[in-house]
């Protein structure tokens, strides 16, 4: 599907498509979702598991108290929750002030000095606050600037103390938060260093939780509940920071990677929750992995189909199953239907995204999606008049969503050119084909391998329309362009179709040096003997050689 119509671009499910992928933000606000457990906004006053080491009589002097700094966080917490962010950064800016004054005394009966640790902790996580607030506010640079603070912060506490744990899990927070700005920004090379700082963080909290239950000796039940509770929430943690770094090696183009990360996170998901009726926040992992395994290095599509399953089942759950939001995984299932060759399934999903996309629900691009996914099986239901009555349809409704030269205008065009090829209106092929070449020349340039496999099927066009010159002279320009890029599969794929077009025409002698270079270019690709156009190149070779 990754160079097909994909509906990855316009489907509320793919979060991966893109950051854009302002869907993934909510998590850099570290909103609570249920069955979620990120690691939230409060300053934690007592850690994990204990932890107030260091501690000290106050001296003399200019005192504040811990609860102070507790009151001001929690007060931006709400401020936050309500949207109001200037108020927010004011309470959250009141904590930071008092968590630099020397000397804080702890809540309790000890009259008890925060040990540095501490403060470094506490300031690490304000910080983090401060950050969400102006990633909330789009003041991108001040959140990045805000946020290397909260790591060196965490980075200064003592791997020895108590605290470690927390100082790991709120150097992965700033870390995520960064790493998010920058995938936004389009800074992948930084956003790649900071998410792996962010996994080796988080991977670091459950070594050291379970190294420190493995200490423990005879444990009482609530302290058994503890330990679970603390270690499903890093796993949970863990689990969705595999899913940004599975959104990051997809964007760039590491699929097999991706699909690991995407595995690793569900697996982790579901030793927490193991059952997803429960979890309808699994949505997006289900939705990432569901269209990895559509891409075209992996094809998975049978697991794919019972993972958009799922996903449509959650989408109709939580929306309603006549709602917008399900269209997008109808899109997807359909699209996978085709891959697998059921195309009166595919068709009739198809049929059931449109009724609810169309239905007094203005333009939307689920709309385009369901109509090329039909078109698209009715094409190879060979009902090819139909099938180009809903490419046409969903060309109309892309003119009013989409600048004329958008990519996604291209891939219809094109579909629509192979439905006329099929129905042997060759003109109108040739008309789609070219508007289709002329969108991709736009966006990819003249020497685009992308624009030389457009620049091949309108060769083929001309061929089958009996314009052989033509289609010689496209083949031609197909050629010269996976030459230059050190294409061989592709040169002898042209060079064989050149070589088809001469032998047609009557050019044997010509038809033969093109049969050739095609067999030496399979030969240097170490194209298998068994490959269509290697086998088709033998044949014609020994058939030149016998007469």
């Amino acid at each position: 599907m990754s160079s097909d119509y994909s509906q990855g671009e316009t489907s509320k499910d793919a979060a991966l498509s893109t950051p854009t992928r302002s869907k993934s933000f909510p998590k850099i606000l570290y909103r609570k979702l249920p069955g979620f457990a990120h690691a939230d906004r409060t300053d934690a006053a007592t850690p994990r598991g204990g932890g107030r080491s260091d501690r000290r009589d106050p001296p003399a002097g200019i005192t504040e108290n811990e609860s102070e700094v507790s009151q001001f966080n929690e007060k931006g917490n709400e401020y936050f929750d309500l949207g109001e962010y200037d108020a927010a950064l004011r309470m959250y800016s009141e904590a930071l002030k008092l968590l630099k004054q020397p000397t804080i005394i702890m809540d309790g009966d000890g009259n008890e000095c925060m040990s540095e640790d501490m403060k470094r902790f506490r300031t690490a996580r304000c910080l983090v606050n401060i950050g969400a607030v102006h990633i909330r506010r789009n003041d991108f640079d001040d959140a990045i600037s805000v946020l290397e603070l909260s790591l060196r912060q965490s980075r200064r506490i003592n791997p020895t103390s108590s605290l470690y744990i927390r100082a790991c899990e709120v150097k992965a927070d700033a870390a995520e938060n960064i790493g998010l700005v920058l995938f936004k920004q389009k800074n992948y090379e930084r956003c790649s260093v900071m998410y792996t700082d962010m996994l080796e963080a988080r991977r670091k909290c459950l070594d050291l939780m379970e190294a420190k239950h493995k200490k423990w000796g005879r444990k009482s039940k609530n302290e058994v509940r503890q330990y679970n509770d603390e270690r499903n929430a890093i796993l949970l943690e863990l689990s969705m920071s595999l899913f940004y770094i599975t959104l990051l090696r997809e964007k760039l183009g590491d699929i097999k990677g991706a699909v690991e990360g995407c595995e690793e996170a569900i697996r982790l998901r579901r030793m927490v929750i193991p059952n997803s009726k429960k979890d309808p926040n699994s949505l997006n992992l289900f939705s990432a992995i569901g269209r990895l395994y559509c891409h075209g290095d992996v094809k998975r599509h049978g697991d794919a189909l019972s993972y958009f399953h799922e996903v449509h089942r959650i989408k109709s759950e939580i929306s309603g199953s006549d709602h917008l939001d399900v269209v997008p995984s109808l899109n997807f299932l359909a699209s996978i239907y085709i891959e697998i060759g059921d195309y009166k399934k595919s068709a009739a999903i198809s049929d059931r995204a449109i009724g609810i996309a169309t239905n007094g629900r203005g333009l939307n691009k689920e709309t385009c999606v369901a109509y090329v996914n039909k078109g698209d099986a009715l094409k190879h239901l060979k009902d090819y008049e139909k099938a180009i009555g809903s490419y046409e349809t969903a060309l109309k409704t892309q003119s009013k969503l989409l600048d004329y030269y958008d990519m996604m205008n291209a891939e219809v065009l094109e579909k629509l050119a192979e439905a006329y090829l099929f129905s042997k209106e060759y003109d109108k092929a040739i008309s789609s084909m070219e508007k289709a070449f002329y969108v991709k020349m736009k966006n990819l340039g003249p020497d685009s391998q992308v624009l030389a496999r457009s620049h091949s099927k309108l060769g083929d066009i001309y061929e089958a329309g009996g314009q052989h010159s033509n289609g010689i002279k496209c083949h031609t320009r197909a050629l010269r362009i996976f030459k230059h890029h050190d294409n061989k599969e592709m040169a002898a794929t042209e060079h064989n179709k050149i070589a088809t077009i001469l032998k047609t025409s009557g050019e044997k002698t010509k038809a033969m040096e093109h049969y050739m270079a095609a067999l030496w270019h399979s030969r240097e690709a170490r194209l298998a003997s068994t490959d269509p156009v290697v086998a088709d190149t033998i044949k014609n070779v020994a058939a030149f050689q016998r007469v």
